[in-house]
């Protein structure tokens, strides 16, 4: 009799393994055949988000096979009660998990009805909300996937948290960094701090804002180095927007040697400011920006003018081309002026030389 018990045992054990690869081999038949023309019909049309909800779904769709095979082995074999019971909750909750993985997976390829409602609030802040709307819709259906899976192993998620308190205080506690983060991206998503693609720094970094996440923003340095900074630190630091700028400033001092006559040193003032203010590529409206080129000290070793302007372009490549133009152009009116650069000297001056020097002739 002991024999025949172990001998049915090992008839049902191998039965299942038998019913579970051919669940596998008839996923694998499936996904040739029939996915893979389902794939040829939806490249074809002329939408995008089919494409993406195919590929979305075609993993969990490929996974219900495993899920049959379960359901099979549970109707074949002749199992008692306990293990009967086992099996079946164990089917229930892989048909929710194949049913909300498959919704997760979705949230991505629909997000363009998530375009409709962040469209309202701008351009500039589409981007940042419908990453947030995102997120947070995949926590939801994660928290609700996770209930449903727990309640099929008939556990109650709710009742739990409840009757862990001190466990729940630890959350919270945890979670308070979160919400400051989360609040800390709402802040600079409304308050249009930056958004993606701007030239930001602050007192630690800067760089090119790359994604204004729900927690953290990313931020790509000159160094091309990522820098991820909790939204909450970012909300309450000083942060300067360098793109926002409406002109770009070019401030320099121009030093002349002390032999340059007032005349030269007039002329040269003013040929600058006249190339300036007739120069396309430099602001020369007063209500946006200042010209300003103006003698303002005699240096130890130069007469020096302040030349003070704001270029059109907030380009860095652009504003570099031009301000080396400008910069020949200076050196080209002070050379036809007659005059030239000062460079750091000392000029020593002797009353009297001591007797028994040779004097120079």
């Amino acid at each position: 009799m002991f024999e025949s018990w172990n001998t049915n045992i090992s008839y049902e054990i191998i039965l299942a393994i038998i019913i579970f690869i051919l669940a596998i081999l008839l996923r694998k038949l499936f996904a040739r055949i029939v996915l893979k023309q389902l794939k040829n019909i939806v490249r074809n049309t002329q939408t995008k988000v089919d494409d993406e909800v195919f590929n979305a779904l075609e993993t969990p769709i490929k996974f219900i096979f495993i899920v049959l095979a379960f359901y099979i082995i549970t109707l074949v074999l002749n199992l008692n009660t306990d293990f009967n019971e086992f099996f079946s909750q164990l089917f229930s909750s892989l048909v929710v998990f194949t049913i909300f993985w498959a919704i997760y997976r979705c949230i991505e390829p629909f997000s363009f009805i998530i375009d409709n409602i962040t469209d309202a609030f701008g351009a500039e802040l589409t981007h940042a909300l419908k990453n947030m709307f995102i997120k947070a819709f995949k926590l939801f259906v994660f928290i609700m996937g996770l209930t449903a899976f727990l309640n099929e192993w008939g556990i109650n998620i709710v009742a739990l948290l409840a009757s862990l308190s001190i466990a729940g205080a630890a959350i919270a506690f945890a979670a308070k960094d979160s919400l400051a983060n989360i609040f800390g991206s709402l802040t600079i998503i409304f308050d249009k701090i930056f958004k993606r693609g701007d030239w930001i720094m602050t007192s630690d970094v800067e760089g090119t804002v790359e994604e204004v996440g729900s927690r953290a923003t990313k931020i790509r340095t000159f160094s091309k180095a990522v820098v991820t900074i909790p939204n909450a630190i970012l909300a309450n630091s000083a942060v300067i927007n360098w793109s926002r700028m409406t002109s770009r400033r070019i401030k320099m001092r121009i030093g002349l040697e002390y032999r340059t006559s007032p005349k030269q040193v007039t002329n040269i003032i003013q040929r600058i400011k006249d190339y300036l203010q007739n120069n396309p590529d430099i602001e020369s409206d007063s209500s946006k920006a200042v010209i300003l080129v103006h003698l303002t000290e005699f240096n130890e070793s130069s007469i020096d003018i302040l030349v003070y302007y704001f270029t059109k372009t907030t380009s860095w490549r652009n504003w570099m081309q031009i301000k080396e133009q400008n910069l020949l152009k200076f050196m080209e009116i002070i050379e036809e002026e007659g005059a030239s650069f000062a460079f750091p000297s000392q000029q020593i001056y002797v009353e009297k030389l001591p007797e028994g020097l040779p004097k120079l002739m």
